[in-house]
């Protein structure tokens, strides 16, 4: 039997990974040049080389994310679960259906992982191509990917709760009015994060924090058409109380494992680091010089500042990422709070490319693309070189040997 023997803590794998400093830098570096020739496309509108050079970037980044996590603990311990102990693989019901497909894929969780980052990256192309911005399409898709804030997420190949946080973003561009949706659309990735990951519990409280902000104008509202209520009526009232029924069994349905989740991680002493690391706390600074240059060009007084909703869920978001700090710096229940930093981070950074696109203000994005782009650069290919590929499992450590010479 293959089980007795594969370990039971990280390292996960001690073979069939190698270190290729040269191939990661280059895809890094081809990325980069598909970003310029999706500004260079939509400055001169040339939509066929625009959608060319987005289809190839997508393309990039699904290669790049699967070859560069084949080397990271959850991707490894779940490829060998789901062949020769189901019932350790991933337990949320939308993995179990999807059990015979993920066998088929090459090198599997690592594939996943790969598709999930493209995901992210399709959806800052498609916010850019809807608000119109699509020069900016291809930097808003390696911000975001490649963002120290989202280092959980993207390099420590936290899949599911990634997919259950993307499948979220519908919900907070419906309830913020910055994207136009079909309400099914929205539905539908509300029900598919439940089944994705058990931190829905907490990520969608998160999502709906728009909602809060207009739950004033909603209940005016609701008054009125109180008000004026006819039986008649109840006939297009039904999706309301459907979608609460749905939501309502949807929590029932995933509480019980979440509490015991969550009870787990409380009891465990491990937590990391990533939200208070100095690359964090740059990109923080740059973020806001990013929103005083954006002040500053259009001539935003603060009274007119402070009154615009998008600059109010930008600071709650920001507030709350700074509580989640503050809560790893201070060990308040870290072992929680580290586990939805990414989640409220994610939010954060769509927030802040929205704020930048509704003041028409995108080149402000310079000053977190220079540090995020810097911190990749310096902190991760520059050191690839010098990683114990075989010895721990790291990121940017790639497989070495083609998907069916690999032994799970």
């Amino acid at each position: 039997m293959i089980e007795p023997v594969f370990p039971l803590a990280a390292p996960f794998r001690i073979d069939q990974v190698t270190v290729a400093p040269q191939a990661v830098t280059g895809l890094f570096l081809a990325q980069g040049s598909l970003a310029i020739a999706i500004h260079w496309a939509g400055v001169q509108r040339r939509w066929w080389l625009w959608r060319g050079a987005v289809a190839l970037l997508l393309l990039l980044t699904l290669v790049f994310f699967t070859l560069a996590s084949w080397g990271t603990s959850d991707t490894t311990r779940f490829s060998h679960y789901l062949e020769w102990n189901p019932d350790r693989s991933p337990p949320e019901l939308l993995w179990r259906l999807l059990r015979p497909l993920l066998l088929w894929l090459p090198y599997r969780m690592a594939a996943v992982h790969g598709l999930v980052v493209s995901g992210f990256a399709a959806a800052a192309i498609l916010l850019a191509h809807a608000w119109r911005a699509r020069p900016w399409a291809g930097w808003w898709a390696l911000v975001l990917i490649c963002s120290p804030m989202l280092r959980g997420f993207m390099q420590n190949a936290h899949s599911r709760q990634a997919l259950a946080v993307l499948l979220l973003l519908p919900c907070l561009l419906q309830w913020a009015r910055l994207v136009r949706l079909d309400r099914r659309s929205v539905g539908a990735g509300m029900v598919l994060s439940a089944l994705t990951h058990n931190t829905f519990v907490l990520n969608l409280p998160i999502s709906l924090l728009p909602w809060l902000q207009r739950l004033p104008k909603l209940s005016r509202g609701l008054r009125h058409r109180l008000r004026d209520f006819r039986w008649q009526d109840l006939r297009r009232c039904w999706p309301l109380p459907l979608t609460l029924l749905v939501l309502l069994a949807l929590f029932g349905m995933v509480l019980p494992s979440a509490l015991d989740r969550l009870q787990d991680y409380s009891q465990d002493d491990y937590f990391n680091h990533y939200p208070v690391s100095w690359r964090v706390e740059r990109l923080q600074w740059a973020l806001a010089v990013g929103l005083l240059l954006g002040c500053l060009q259009r001539r935003l007084d603060p009274r007119r500042l402070l009154l615009c909703p998008l600059t109010q869920l930008l600071a709650v978001f920001g507030l709350i990422y700074i509580g989640i700090q503050q809560s790893i710096v201070h060990l308040w229940l870290p072992q929680v709070t580290c586990r939805v930093a990414d989640g409220v981070a994610f939010f954060l950074l769509i927030m802040y490319l929205a704020w930048l696109d509704r003041y028409r203000a995108h080149w402000c994005l310079l000053p977190v693309m220079y540090i995020t782009f810097q911190y990749w650069l310096e902190g991760r290919l520059l050191i690839s070189g010098s990683l114990d590929c075989g010895v721990n499992d790291e990121f940017l450590c790639l497989p070495d040997r083609w998907p069916w010479q690999v032994n799970y």
